[in-house]
């Protein structure tokens, strides 16, 4: 059972990389917090009569 992994994980952690710094470059926004700008991004809320 002496297989060499070297080239795969190379490759697997060359990806992972390149999307944490996707990410870290994109501010979270893909796949992170939503960034509120106004009113409209806010769900609506409901108001109860008493």
């Amino acid at each position: 059972m002496k297989t060499n992994n070297g080239l795969f994980g190379l490759v697997i952690g060359g990806i992972v990389a390149l999307a944490a710094i996707l990410f870290i470059l994109s501010g979270g926004d893909y796949g992170g917090k939503k960034t509120i700008e106004g009113d409209d991004d806010l769900p609506p809320v409901e108001t109860t009569a008493r």
